[in-house]
């Protein structure tokens, strides 16, 4: 099957077409998109922050990550179930849209850098903010603002 067939398909579930009919179910599931965002974003920006160094210095890094992975992790499974799903009631436009693909490739260079090269500074932090911590912290808010802005040009393009 081929991306194109794949979205088509996507579009012709019954999920698909409750939201593409109804009147309120893309905006119900937009806003439980944006919800997720807040917090995915809220845990995002403390965990970089304190790699850089600008924030909860008396935290450590390892601790601070154990605390937030749950609603980083449950945040970002929202996001791709309610993605998907928004997506199921556009999906041509999806498809043929530039910045809906951008996002997509940002949003899967986003979770491969976190949960490989930024969990090992994670989960090597000695207390102390180097280069190291500093440049994945950088590399996270930059890749994660990236897929944010991707995703809204969405509607814009």
């Amino acid at each position: 099957m081929s991306l194109l067939g794949l979205f088509r398909w996507l579009g012709g579930t019954p999920v698909g077409a409750l939201i593409r009919d109804s009147t309120w179910g893309f905006a119900i599931v937009e806003m439980i998109h944006l919800l997720a965002l807040a917090v995915l974003g809220g845990t995002i920006l403390i965990l970089d922050l304190r790699l850089i160094g600008l924030g909860l210095r008396r935290q450590p890094v390892r601790l601070l990550a154990r605390e937030l992975s749950p609603w980083f992790t449950g945040s970002l499974l929202v996001m791709v179930v309610s993605g998907t799903v928004l997506t199921s009631g556009e999906t041509l436009k999806c498809f043929y849209n530039q910045a809906f693909r951008w996002k997509m490739l940002l949003l899967a260079a986003a979770i491969a850098f976190y949960y490989t090269l930024h969990w090992k500074v994670v989960r090597s932090d000695g207390g102390e903010v180097g280069i190291a911590s500093r440049l994945a912290g950088v590399i996270s808010l930059m890749l994660w603002l990236s897929v944010g802005v991707a995703g809204r040009a969405i509607g814009l393009i």
